[in-house]
């Protein structure tokens, strides 16, 4: 789990408790990244970018990294990644959460992690040692960069080191520093997108402001209590059983496709409601309205028994391995 969130350990709790969230739905963070990269939709502001946000049917959570498109960026580059961070967060929350507060430890102990004018945030040690960072100012988010190899002092694990984020292009750390700051992002130009969710670090979990939630979030469920949970009904983390996959149809109940894990795979699928659907059968799929990375109509073989495998790849350009199995590789189409 360090592992995992070693690139994300340092950031803002409220920057962090958003990336945690999104990264259960990462085939709309690969949706948003491409929709952030168009100039058009980079133009649009307050009331405009909701409305437009709205219509793409994300999770909010995915919303509230639009005004961080580099985040973003990085989450589609490193989809494995985004994946793995969202199935961990989906099966073990509170484990996760005790991750971050050992690394924020281990940073503040090897010197790294400490309040400079740059980082424009509010570092507390509190009760029982959580170690949260704040922004400084409610509207203003930085976005730290640094390298998790040496930010934590001695890895402590050599045989698993930590995910290691690109540096933006242009950035350059200041001599003998190990974490920088490029100047941080007014969140208070994005409208209602921020400010809905925080961490709740003794309770290991992370809690939503409900109206204010519902405000992005049209038609999604509940939160008893407060606190936040994955809905599988609207996105899909799923590997080794711990997360159901939901396969959208045409109409109600049109056939019976079925995904199957291939050996060595995964699969990431969306639900009914706001997806184009498998075709019947189970043998082809159709891809999104025009913006999905698909891997489709596959039939590979695992001993001799053939299966058919309709694989959303959530793979920044649209490209994925293929299926293997004791008979051999199955093809895949490119979208």
């Amino acid at each position: 789990l360090e592992q995992l969130v070693a690139p994300i350990a340092l950031y803002p709790d409220p920057l962090l408790g958003q990336v945690l969230m999104a990264s259960t739905y990462p085939l709309e963070v690969v949706e948003a990244a491409r929709w952030v990269g168009v100039p058009a939709n980079r133009a649009l502001s307050g009331e405009a970018l909701t409305n437009a946000l709205k219509a793409q049917h994300w999770d909010p959570s995915v919303m509230a990294l639009v005004p961080f498109p580099r985040v973003l960026a990085v989450m589609n580059e490193k989809i494995q990644w985004t994946e793995d961070l969202g199935r961990a967060f989906v099966a073990q929350q509170s484990e996760v959460m005790a991750a971050v507060q050992d690394l924020r430890h281990q940073a503040m102990a090897a010197g790294s992690l400490k309040m400079t004018p740059q980082c424009h945030c509010v570092i507390k040690t509190e009760a029982g040692g959580i170690i949260s960072i704040l922004p400084a100012a409610p509207q203003l988010v930085c976005v730290p960069v640094y390298n998790p190899t040496v930010v934590y002092g001695r890895w402590p694990v050599p045989l698993y080191p930590p995910v290691v984020f690109p540096v933006p292009v242009g950035f350059v750390y200041a001599p003998g520093v190990w974490i920088g700051f490029p100047p941080p992002i007014q969140v208070a130009i994005f409208g209602p997108l921020w400010g809905w969710g925080w961490i709740d670090w003794p309770h290991g979990h992370i809690i939503i402001d409900g109206p204010r939630y519902a405000l992005l979030g049209v038609g999604h469920p509940f939160f008893a209590g407060g606190v936040w949970v994955h809905d599988p009904a609207h996105g899909l983390v799923g590997h080794g059983g711990f997360a159901a996959a939901r396969v959208g149809f045409v109409g109600a109940a049109a056939g019976a496709a079925v995904a199957h894990h291939y050996a060595g795979g995964h699969t990431v699928m969306r639900g009914a409601g706001h997806d184009p659907a498998f075709a019947r059968g189970g043998h082809a799929a159709h891809s999104f309205a025009g913006h999905s990375a698909f891997h489709g109509a596959r039939t590979g073989h695992m001993g001799g028994r053939s299966f058919h495998s309709a694989h959303f790849a959530a793979r920044g350009g649209g490209h994925g391995g293929s299926g293997h199995g004791g008979g051999g590789h199955g093809g895949a189409f490119h979208h």
